[in-house]
């Protein structure tokens, strides 16, 4: 973007091209709720950057299927410091695949505070607790702890493991 800006934004005016004609035959598709975008993560799309080139796009996805009467969820299972506020200003309805700490900076607590009833989390558990060689039970017991008081009364909250289940994850520890 920065040693080649007229070559990246021929790109993405090609590609945005063919996504608005996708994103035009949906809006008329009978499902309620459409996943756009995502992967989001400050490492990589500081706010800045989300700010000038992401969020346009989202709040004009969000503002169009609100329209129709349609949900946008977005996935967002990235390091999320910092982009917070940017996510209630571009206003999707659904932050899918949400991950927070340990894996990230992001306490589940800290979620539920900024998004309060404007963004449903999808997720909250972290991957690795699945796994017991990355947690004791012990702390898998305490954490279970602080998720359950961080989500209060489960509104606007569907529990699940963050983006993906490990394969040799512990299948007591997904029953519990």
């Amino acid at each position: 973007l920065y040693d080649h800006p007229d070559a990246i934004s021929g790109l993405a005016a090609a590609i945005g091209d063919m996504e608005e004609k996708i994103f035009a035959l949906l809006l008329k598709a009978p499902a309620e709720i459409y996943r756009v975008g995502g992967n989001y993560d400050s490492t990589m799309q500081n706010p800045d950057f989300f700010r000038e080139y992401i969020m346009p796009y989202l709040r004009d996805r969000a503002e169009r299927l609100h329209q129709a009467d349609k949900f946008l969820l977005t996935h967002t299972d990235g390091e999320n410091d910092g982009l917070l506020d940017l996510y209630l200003d571009c206003g999707f309805d659904v932050a899918e695949s949400l991950c927070p700490a340990p894996m990230t900076k992001v306490s589940l607590k800290e979620y539920r505070r900024i998004f309060g009833n404007r963004i449903t989390i999808w997720g909250g558990i972290p991957s690795l607790l699945m796994l017991k060689e990355s947690f004791s039970e012990y702390e898998f017991d305490r954490h279970l702890d602080d998720f359950f008081e961080a989500i209060g009364d489960g509104s606007r909250f569907v529990i699940s493991v963050a983006d993906t289940t490990p394969p040799d994850a512990d299948f007591d520890r997904i029953e519990r």
